[in-house]
């Protein structure tokens, strides 16, 4: 079948591959000059017509109507899983031409969950890239194409978008999207364990964010018992790598296992941003029980894979990560000139919560280097605004004490006075945003 060949044309010549007439295709139900009609375009037949015809040439009728080759999907199904894993290998114009191609074809053959699974896969592209602009239209433009069964799929282009806007600073919005997404799956007779558990990862890592890690455990808890139903392995994995950043320090040994499986299936799947980002974490947790030189390791060799595949967004934060730790080992210099280069990459993404860490970062050295200095001020203080127009209520309160440090070592009492009142302000919201 040829993609632009009409339908009429398309059966006659099928018909003439097969060796049969036009009174053999069109009986007994039929007339031949039905039949001639439909092959001249004169006609269009319905779908009971489509399916005779259909079934005496002996191919799908979709495939018959829409002109697509035998095995449409699974081919550009196959094509998609082969362009994810060089995204994830850091080739994007390889995995951009791929997405794009089969989005086009997806379309033409009328497979719109294809077409969906493409553009979501284009807007990961732009993503990974570090265009989040793009991403967000491409994942909007990929939930019109989704019908009212695809949950999986609408679960995995909302967790996406909604990534999006906690990246742009719009942490409050994040949350509305991926609470009413999560409510209207758990509301279906038998709601998708896959669909569950993917929202119920995006939605622990935002709360990972906010530090609102007692609603984070009970997300949990909740998706645990989904867990063996789970078909996607890359979702499993997610979920793991997440969960595992809630882990207390006597619970280390759960975050290596936790972080073993994630780091096994990413392996197997080819996925080498995962890896990359499974060493992240593993970092994330061993610096906040304050083993920070194995932390810092683990940050490095997380940059290494992140700068060789690409992964703009990713890269900016495990080298913030990695800033913090050397940071908090006495090695100013290097932290500084980190923390300055990821603050660069935050700027071009205009991802809020990193440009207001590399500012936090970049004031506490300073500060370290000249108590009270206007530098550190002025750094702090942007941090703290940042924090604030984000959402991250945690980090202002945080931000708030440093300032406050900073300003009364410099013998600015009232300003300090100021900066800590805004502190317990931004404290006194934190039972209110960490309560059910």
């Amino acid at each position: 079948m040829t993609d632009d060949e009409p339908l009429g044309a398309r059966i006659k010549r099928l018909r003439l591959d097969r060796g049969l007439t036009q009174r053999d295709l069109a009986e007994p139900r039929y007339t031949r000059a039905f039949l001639a009609a439909i092959e001249a375009g004169v006609r269009v037949p319905a779908d009971e017509t489509l399916a005779h015809i259909a079934g005496a040439l002996g191919v799908d009728p979709g495939d018959l109507r829409h002109g697509r080759p035998a095995d449409a999907a699974g081919t550009l199904s196959d094509v998609l899983a082969e362009a994810r894993r060089e995204l994830s290998r850091g080739r994007t114009a390889e995995a951009a031409e791929k997405a794009s191609s089969v989005a086009l074809r997806a379309r033409r053959y009328a497979l719109p969950e294809l077409q969906c699974r493409a553009v979501h896969l284009a807007g990961d592209v732009a993503l990974h890239t570090g265009d989040v602009g793009a991403a967000i239209e491409q994942y909007r433009t990929a939930k019109t194409l989704l019908g009212d069964d695809e949950v999986t799929l609408r679960a995995a282009v909302v967790a996406r978008e909604a990534y999006c806007l906690q990246i742009a600073g719009a942490t409050g919005d994040a949350i509305a999207l991926l609470e009413t997404e999560l409510r209207a799956v758990r509301a279906a007779p038998d709601p998708d364990p896959d669909a569950l558990v993917r929202l119920t990862s995006a939605l622990v890592y935002t709360f990972l964010e906010l530090d609102w890690r007692e609603r984070a455990r009970r997300l949990e808890r909740e998706a645990l018992p989904l867990l063996p139903r789970v078909r996607n392995r890359e979702w499993l994995a997610q979920f793991s790598v997440t969960v595992a950043q809630l882990r207390r320090d006597h619970d280390l040994a759960d975050t290596e296992r936790l972080l073993g499986e994630a780091l096994a299936i990413y392996t197997s799947l080819g996925l080498t941003r995962e890896i990359g980002i499974c060493q992240w974490a593993h970092g994330y947790v061993l610096r906040r029980v304050g083993r920070v030189r194995e932390a810092a390791d683990r940050f490095e060799q997380a940059r290494t894979i992140l700068l060789e595949v690409g992964a703009v967004q990713d890269l900016a934060g495990a080298t913030l990560e990695l800033a913090e730790a050397l940071r908090l080992d006495g090695e100013l210099d290097e932290a500084e000139r980190l923390a300055t280069e990821a603050a660069g990459i935050c700027h071009r993404t205009r991802h809020q919560e990193c440009m207001a860490e590399a500012d936090r970062i970049l004031g506490r050295i300073a500060g370290a280097r000249t108590p009270g200095s206007s530098d550190a001020d002025q750094l702090l203080s942007r941090a703290a605004d940042r924090y604030a127009e984000s959402g991250l209520v945690a980090e202002l309160v945080t931000t708030s004490r440093l300032l406050g440090e900073q300003r009364r070592a410099g013998g600015n009492v009232e300003g300090a006075a100021e900066s800590f009142r805004r502190g317990l302000l931004a404290a006194a919201r934190l039972p209110e945003a960490g309560s059910p």
